[in-house]
């Protein structure tokens, strides 16, 4: 058995504490596991029981916003106990891990939390929502106003629950060259592919199973000791690199180099619009029970299956390209300089969304940052002000207007004519220049 979560006299250590001792990190680490046959109607059984509960409390908050009147504004409503809930249907018992039914309410918390904080200020109507409003004379309800949580779908929502270790019930078991994870309600092992090392001195705190296409993967927080090394100084100005957004290459560098980035989804596009072809040509031949709900075929749920796993593969690839992406830019320089682009607004744009979203540019950051600050390196994020495409690099002049079509850069003063992105980008890198400076970081 790997020594995660034990003294050295082989007793439990605890871990759940909220904050954690000095020197110590937490991170994720993710892996496949292969479960039976049995195991896997188990843990497909836990992830509907999970998405049940949760529906039920959504059900409960529509019922409770629609007997106040709600039309927008904060939400304030008293979550019950998931026990409340699991008492009223028999096949919600204690066959399944408690932290399936908890980790439903603790989702439902998150989305009343997440409307509160980023919608609630400024209620408003999804888009959709204000075309009908306009061609078709549509009455909005509640459930049209942007960011108030909705139900999971079966087809598409999220196939996984999160169970949190408690006296040692997550582990990992080794057993003749083969590694188990042992979670609640699985303690003969689910088999696992142990890809990468973990740290034997380190406390497993949660567990989560998620299902993606046709595969099983587990995610474990782990928190483990690891001194982080303090960020370089007397750096020269050839330690920094600037990386300026392009919804063509995923970034261009202050050095004049492009991401090549392989469009993954695009690549897919045309076999997914046939996939979804032929799940429409199914739904429509299926036949309805007596109240009207259609009755899948096997055929369906097999397309199902395989276009889950396309876009699982999908997935795994652009996270993938990412993460080396990442790796190299990190190991070569000392310091980072990132722009602070509003993604959200800018996904809006119908002819950047689909672009944008296929980019990752915000996983990329995400990935960025932690690798800065677990290697010890400075991570800069340029004011949102900051007009990185609109200022030449040379003279320093900054353009009034530069419409999104100019993919050249001309400046009306001194006369430099270069790329948009590779001028935006170095910009960018004499912007953290100047931050280093000002940390007396970097040598003049």
């Amino acid at each position: 058995m790997l020594k995660i979560a034990t003294r050295e006299d082989g007793t439990h250590i605890k871990g759940t504490k909220k904050s954690l001792p000095d020197g110590w990190i937490t991170s994720g680490f993710r892996f496949s596991i292969v479960p039976t046959e049995e195991q896997a109607i188990r843990l497909e059984r836990a992830f509907g029981c999970e998405r049940k509960v949760y529906n039920v409390y959504i059900a409960g908050l529509y019922e409770h916003l629609e007997g106040i009147g709600f039309a927008g504004g904060f939400i304030h409503y008293k979550v019950p106990s998931y026990t409340t809930i699991t008492a009223q249907y028999d096949y919600l018992d204690t066959s399944n891990d408690s932290f399936v039914y908890n980790d439903a309410k603790m989702r439902f918390q998150a989305a009343i939390q997440k409307y509160n904080e980023e919608y609630a200020k400024k209620p408003q109507y999804k888009k959709s929502v204000c075309k009908k409003m306009k061609t078709m004379g549509y009455i909005p309800t509640f459930r049209d106003i942007k960011g108030v949580p909705k139900f999971h779908s079966k087809k598409q929502g999220k196939l996984s629950y999160t169970t949190n270790q408690t006296n040692g019930n997550i582990k990992i078991r080794q057993e003749n060259g083969e590694c188990f994870l042992c979670i609640p309600k699985f303690k003969e092992g689910i088999s696992m592919i142990l890809h990468r090392d973990v740290p034997v001195d380190g406390v497993i705190k949660k567990a989560t199973v998620k299902r993606e296409g046709t595969r099983y993967m587990v995610s474990l927080s782990i928190d483990y000791p690891f001194q982080v090394p303090q960020p370089q100084e007397d750096l020269s100005p050839d330690d920094v690199i600037g990386l300026d957004y392009s919804q063509e290459q995923l970034y261009v560098d202050s050095n004049g180099h492009i991401a090549g980035y392989t469009r993954y989804h695009k690549i897919m596009e045309n076999r997914q619009r046939r996939m979804n072809q032929s799940l429409a040509r199914k739904k429509n031949h299926a036949k309805t029970d007596e109240n009207g709900d259609i009755l899948y075929s096997k055929n369906y749920q097999k397309q199902v299956r395989k276009y889950q796993k396309v876009m699982a593969k999908v997935k795994n690839k652009r996270r993938d390209t990412l993460h080396k992406m990442t790796n190299q830019i990190t190991n070569d320089y000392q310091a980072v300089v990132v722009e602070d682009i509003d993604l959200r607004n800018l996904a809006q744009c119908l002819r950047l969304g689909k672009k944008l979203h296929d980019n990752g540019f915000g996983l990329f950051r995400t990935i960025l940052k932690y690798k800065c600050e677990r290697k010890g390196k400075h991570y800069i994020v340029a004011d949102t002000y900051f007009a990185s495409s609109k200022i030449c690099n040379c003279c320093g002049h900054k353009k009034d207007q530069l419409s999104l079509s100019e993919r050249i850069y001309r400046c009306t003063e001194c006369g430099t004519k270069t790329d948009r992105d590779y001028n935006a980008a170095l910009n960018l890198k004499q912007y953290g220049t100047r931050v280093l400076k000002e940390m007396r970081v970097l040598s003049a």
